[in-house]
């Protein structure tokens, strides 16, 4: 039984870690515009003000940024739960399934952090909000 709850656990976070990888290939490649990226891959709860979805696409467009010149096979995929207490102590998953962040690295350098949820990509950054404690924001 032990090995099964272990076994779905593995699987949950490859599914997660399939959704962050073909994102990440999408914004990675300059053909796909951000507003379409925007919609294929990140959910989005309700009607987005012009400020708001234009914020997202400014996003998406700094992502991109800083994945050119990287080889995406070398990009780790690190669950919330796997990052040293250190990393984790100044942010705050405000109630969010840590099971369910991840961090991306690049030659021991963080180059995102990805909140999942119903299978899209619910938070793609961190955002303070005072009292130095990072917040996953979703939309």
């Amino acid at each position: 039984m032990l090995t099964v709850s272990a076994q779905q656990s593995t699987n949950e976070v490859d599914k997660d870690i399939s959704i962050i990888k073909n994102f990440v290939t999408s914004v990675a490649d300059e053909e796909v515009r951000a507003d379409v990226i925007l919609s294929q891959h990140l959910l989005l709860k309700g009607e987005l003000s012009n400020d708001t979805y234009d914020y997202l696409e400014a996003s998406v467009q700094e992502i991109r940024l800083n994945l050119q010149n990287r080889k995406l096979e070398d990009i780790q995929y690190i669950p919330f739960n796997k990052l040293p207490r250190k990393e984790t102590k100044d942010i705050d998953p405000e109630g969010k399934p840590t099971d369910k962040m991840y961090f991306l690295r690049y030659k021991d350098r963080q180059l995102l952090a990805v909140y999942i949820e119903a299978d899209k990509i619910a938070s793609f950054t961190l955002v303070s909000k005072g009292n130095n404690m990072a917040h996953f924001v979703t939309y």
